[in-house]
């Protein structure tokens, strides 16, 4: 039975710089060290975790600051040892979380994701309710020393969770149409999607307009290589959704076309 608690103890604590080094690789440069991840709880930050039997198999970690203007955490960090995943722990380490930060009087989670990790859409978006305020380029460098990163540029999501806004508890409670969004449904109409890069073919040329409009990702970024293809799409998708974002649309939900493997970000104008 998987036990949920923060991480308390110092054998806790290192446990969880382990988990990062498993996750994100030996060389990864942005570790957040044992006496971090302690003193950081000290000052109303959030340090939970998932465990088996005393064993560590995910994590959460969170800062308490001020970010939009308003009093929040920024959750800096989440993962889940690679022989747990696939089950949800994700998801369920984002409610612990949530009851945790509840409970200190704060309303609002904020925090990053790779738009292209079609799985991390999912959840952020059909899953918890989160909201994308914007999209920022290479946001944590190219550089990282994490293979996860490939030597790519880190384009991020922000991400706004309002923990007992309607969003959340429509896709929390309810089983709202955000919570099933991501299962079969029709591939859209192609006049309303944005091309993607094939082979040595740009984008095109113009993007599409209309009330909803369709920005496809990969379905499993993780199997495809990190060559020049990979790169420009990422460069589409960046370029598009910067595009409409000035536009005055948002992003909603993510679909996926089950038969065709194909995942497409919904974005509505406001």
């Amino acid at each position: 039975m998987t036990e949920f608690r923060p991480l308390e103890t110092l054998d806790d604590l290192r446990a969880c710089v382990r988990l990062q080094r498993t996750t994100w690789g030996e060389g990864f440069a942005d570790i957040v060290p044992a006496s971090v991840l302690q003193v950081s709880q000290k000052i109303g930050g959030f340090a939970g975790g998932a465990f088996e039997e005393d064993r560590l198999i995910g994590f959460v970690y969170s800062l308490l600051g001020r970010f939009e203007g308003v009093e929040a955490h920024w959750s800096h960090m989440l993962a889940v040892h690679p022989s747990a995943r696939g089950g949800g722990l994700g998801r369920e380490l984002k409610l612990c979380q949530r009851e945790a930060v509840l409970s200190s009087g704060i309303c609002t989670i904020f925090w990053t994701y790779d738009p292209m990790v079609a799985r991390n859409a999912h959840v952020n978006l059909n899953r918890l309710g989160a909201t994308v305020l914007r999209c920022v380029p290479n946001m944590y460098g190219s550089d990282t020393g994490s293979p996860l990163h490939a030597g790519g540029d880190t384009d991020r999501f922000i991400v706004r969770w309002d923990l007992d806004g309607p969003e959340t508890r429509r896709a929390l409670e309810e089983g709202s149409a955000r919570s099933a969004g991501r299962l079969a449904v029709p591939l859209p109409d192609p006049a309303h999607v944005v091309p993607r890069p094939d082979g040595i073919q740009g984008a095109g040329d113009g993007l599409p307009g209309g009330e909803e409009v369709f920005v496809e990702i990969p379905a499993n970024v993780e199997s495809l290589p990190p060559d020049g293809a990979l790169v420009r799409w990422r460069e589409t998708v960046r370029d598009a959704v910067l595009t409409y974002l000035r536009r005055g649309y948002e992003v909603q939900s993510l679909v996926a076309n089950l038969a065709a493997d194909r995942c497409f970000y919904v974005l509505r104008r406001n």
